[in-house]
């Protein structure tokens, strides 16, 4: 038992405790559920109960992150597969599917079959929405936040710069609702010449919010060719380019460096940040993690989907034994 019975939480204030730390440090909320796991006391069937009612995921991720590799989870695979069968969060359900991987199914309980498959291209779908229009909302939310600022400080002269960017924000935000709801082609796959596309989409962006730089080395419009749709690329590299610009600031560098390596193009991105410290290799695309507060931090889930839907992979790749860099992998076309 890793925690004494006198200082573990009341069951109310413990569940508690490990929702919220699930969303601000899902390391801390792990190691808490395993003192708990490993103590096996009243405490963990009372919390296991409390997480059978829906809207849970995050914390259920967290759970089954805990026991992926733990030698008594067998003691739990019960509430995984009811777990499974009714979570509707993509990524919840990909860290249930990986605690339950070296499960013998056959002998374990039958549980009621997961949601047909239209049910579960309409949650991926939706939930992709979700998040993209959520970091759409983020230029609109700065301009609001500066808004206030100015008239706090009665500023008025920059009133009218701050009110009509916050305008094109929003109509960025429609744009965003029009094209995602009615245009079809946007699913389609087709073959992508993948430079000439992250230019576009590098254009775009800064449209959007802020000028920064993008520098694409050994690029080849013709050999650096991916099977791919408007909809997972964008899923993907909108996700870093935020997430750089949100990390280095306003003089950000994007650099992406291409490779083919037999029929796969390599890409290997960087940025003028500080990138990922070593101990986030393994566990980065596995939960929730963000370095801008708590209730951020699927995008690196997402981008790992995305990628794989594609066919393809993405790891960190060392650039110093305490710097690590993205590198992502696709399939090759040949036209």
């Amino acid at each position: 038992m890793s925690c004494a019975e006198n200082d573990m939480p009341a069951p109310e204030l413990l569940y508690d405790r490990l929702r919220r730390l699930a969303v601000e440090d899902p390391q801390e909320a792990k190691k808490l559920f395993l003192a708990i796991f490993d103590a096996n006391s009243e405490e963990l069937r009372e919390l296991l109960t409390q997480l059978g009612k829906p809207n849970e995921g995050r914390l259920r991720q967290v759970v089954a992150n805990a026991v992926r590799s733990h030698s008594e989870k067998k003691r739990i695979v019960p509430e995984l597969l009811r777990w499974r069968a009714s979570e509707t969060d993509e990524f919840t359900r990909r860290a249930l599917e990986g605690a339950l991987a070296d499960v013998d199914l056959a002998a374990a309980p039958q549980i009621s079959p997961t949601p047909s498959e239209l049910a579960d291209v309409y949650r991926y779908v939706s939930g992709r929405l979700r998040h993209r229009l959520r970091n759409t909302m983020l230029s609109a939310q700065g301009q609001a936040s500066r808004l206030r600022k100015l008239l706090a400080a009665d500023q008025v002269s920059d009133v009218q710069t701050a009110l009509a960017k916050l305008n094109d924000a929003m109509i960025v935000l429609g744009r965003e609702l029009e094209a995602t709801d009615v245009d079809s082609e946007y699913f389609k796959q087709r073959i992508v010449a993948l430079p000439d596309w992250l230019e576009q989409l590098h254009a775009r962006y800064i449209a959007t919010f802020s000028p920064i730089t993008l520098k694409l080395v050994g690029a080849n419009q013709r050999q650096h060719r991916v099977l791919g749709n408007d909809y997972l690329l964008e899923t993907i590299f909108w996700n870093i380019w935020l997430n750089s610009h949100q990390a280095v600031g306003p003089a950000c560098e994007i650099t992406i460096m291409f490779q083919l390596t037999g029929q796969e193009v390599e890409l290997l991105l960087s940025d003028n940040g500080e990138g990922f410290p070593a101990e986030l290799k393994d566990v980065l695309f596995q939960q929730v993690f963000s370095t801008q507060g708590a209730g951020r931090g699927r995008g690196m889930l997402e981008i790992q989907d995305a990628v794989e839907r594609l066919g393809g992979r993405v790891d960190l790749y060392a650039v110093t034994p305490d710097e690590y860099r993205i590198r992502i992998v696709l399939p090759r076309e040949i036209e």
